[in-house]
């Protein structure tokens, strides 16, 4: 090849790559821009007017802490179950794993509206012996507060899981392998060396899952209701403005739920937490 022609496919190189990173950032350009412009309209169209209706009412004040309460307590269950099960996930392999992982996927990828329904066939007496039990001994479940935390913790836990493989999975397993050389046995090496070096990973996943719970409503309107003062959590409490035609109310709400979001990914991203979960 010629000196000329090494030049002209040179040229013709760094043309194609300026015009690809010119596509690929203003394709990502673009879908920023929609999602910032979405949320400034939304915040704008609350007005001034908007939040402070919304702070003045009873029934929004007490989902928001209804909210803050309940998916506080499914994000220790959560984390409860998620520490180990993400740990198993990560450093064993069994026969079925594939089975099981997809079942783990199932209730992050299934449609709200659907996990509630499944809670509330799971619960009733006459479709399962767990409902029949319940009602021998009159015990309710649907329509409850403790409604509340299930439907979030069920929807929750497989993204906490996830979550917290992936910590585990970035971490070498060979601290472990030396800690148990040295006379530790497999729980002590868990608790502590995996821990510890997955506590910041733990403390982002938790985060995220209690974002994530706090912004359920699929499955909590179907399984514990709307009721006001005792089952109306705060995604309930703004559709129930949009269905009674308080629009600035309902933009208001929404902007507070937007407003957790935000502060629970900055803190993730703080933490080093992964951006990525699979």
């Amino acid at each position: 090849m010629s000196s000329a022609d090494r030049k002209s496919s040179s040229r013709k190189s760094a043309a194609d790559e300026v015009f690809f990173k010119s596509w690929s950032n203003g394709l990502l350009l673009f879908y920023l821009t929609l999602v910032a412009l979405i949320l400034f309209f939304t915040a704008r169209y609350a007005g001034i007017a908007g939040y402070t209706e919304l702070l003045r009412d009873p029934d929004f004040r007490g989902a928001l802490i209804l909210s803050l309460e309940t998916s506080t307590i499914a994000t220790l269950l959560a984390v409860v179950v998620a520490v180990p099960g993400a740990y198993a996930l990560s450093r064993y392999r069994f026969p079925g794993q594939n089975i099981l992982d997809t079942i783990l996927d199932l209730p992050i990828v299934l449609p709200p509206l659907i996990m509630g329904v499944c809670l509330l066939i799971f619960f009733s007496p006459a479709a399962s012996p767990i409902g029949a039990f319940l009602k021998e001994h009159d015990l309710r479940v649907a329509y409850t507060r403790p409604a509340i935390v299930i439907a979030q913790f069920m929807v929750a836990g497989g993204f906490t899981i996830r979550c917290l493989k992936a910590t585990f999975d970035s971490m070498t397993p060979r601290y472990e392998q030396v800690a148990r050389t040295l006379g530790c046995s497999s729980s002590r090496a868990f608790f502590t060396v995996a821990l510890p070096l997955a506590k910041g990973g733990i403390v982002a996943g938790a985060i995220m899952t209690w974002a994530r719970a706090i912004g359920e409503f699929g499955p909590i309107i179907v399984f514990a209701g709307s009721i006001s003062g005792y089952t109306l959590v705060l995604p309930t409490a703004i559709f129930l403005k949009m269905q009674v035609g308080d629009l600035e109310p309902m933009a208001a709400g929404t902007m507070v739920l937007v407003f957790i979001a935000t502060v629970a990914l900055l803190i993730f991203k703080r933490l080093g937490g992964r951006g990525y979960i699979w």
